[in-house]
């Protein structure tokens, strides 16, 4: 069995024509559950490779919808399969591809996972919200933040857990990524109009997607509205903000950021 294996990943990895390397990984699919715990292991790292490092689109979608198979028959495969997805959400080279592994860590997130799995999507999480260049990968991100059960939800085993975190979960995680938008919006003061202005969009988003039970909240959003549109102004007519902008700028962030630190922590 051990050679079978070997060979077919050879043939996944370096055979000339397409069709043979997507037959070898159809095939170690198909023998993964007869196969021992280092073949299978051997199994889940071919199609990881071929899902992050292949050529051809073709072979990388199919890689990755085996790699979903085995995640849902074989809790072994969990690491894997978050790994992979972890990594081309912040390493693939196509938008569309970086938008799907964040896609799918969300779904992984929401059904629960081993603390440590948590912990990585979260960290993958934090990290595309922080650096992506692409504001739907950056929103893609902060849903999952707020979607993802707190530690004390994930089971110890790796096995679904009973969905998500509750309300105090949620609130939390909406407290961390206030902060994290304004802290980027503060940042963006002195990139210029444009860039502060596309932060203020996003924080404005996210602040009427995310009420809270807080006589602040209207008049914040009020102000975010206000900021948003002066900042298009702005943004028409010159690169960079005056002091007096800044000033503003800086104001409302910190009046958002301490609206939700407030929520969080009732």
């Amino acid at each position: 069995m051990n050679d079978i294996v070997s060979e077919l990943r050879t043939q996944a990895l370096e055979s000339t024509y397409g069709e043979d390397r997507r037959d070898a990984l159809e095939r170690l699919a198909d023998r993964y559950d007869e196969a021992g715990e280092a073949e299978r292991r051997e199994i889940r790292q071919t199609l990881a490779d071929v899902a992050r490092d292949a050529t051809h689109k073709e072979e990388r979608e199919l890689a990755r919808e085996r790699l979903d198979d085995l995640y849902e028959r074989d809790s072994a495969a969990a690491g894997t399969v978050v790994g992979t997805y972890c990594w081309l959400a912040t390493e693939a080279d196509y938008s569309g591809e970086r938008e799907a592994a964040l896609d799918r860590l969300r779904r992984i997130g929401r059904s629960g996972v081993s603390a440590d799995l948590r912990d990585r999507i979260a960290d993958t999480f934090e990290t595309v919200t922080a650096e992506a260049t692409y504001s739907a990968e950056r929103e893609q991100a902060r849903r999952g933040l707020s979607e993802l059960p707190d530690g004390g939800d994930a089971d110890a085993d790796g096995d679904a857990g009973a969905g998500g975190g509750g309300a105090g979960a949620s609130e939390s995680g909406d407290a961390y990524l206030a902060v994290s938008l304004t802290e980027h919006l503060v940042a963006a003061r002195t990139e210029g109009a444009d860039a502060c202005l596309g932060r203020a969009e996003e924080l404005h988003d996210f602040v009427d997607r995310h009420p809270v039970d807080d006589d602040a909240y209207g008049e914040v959003r009020d102000d975010l509205s206000s900021l948003v549109d002066q900042l298009s102004v702005v943004a028409d007519g010159q690169s960079s903000l005056g002091e007096e902008r800044r000033t503003q700028v800086e104001r409302v962030a910190d009046r958002t950021k301490r609206l939700y630190l407030r929520s969080g922590d009732d």
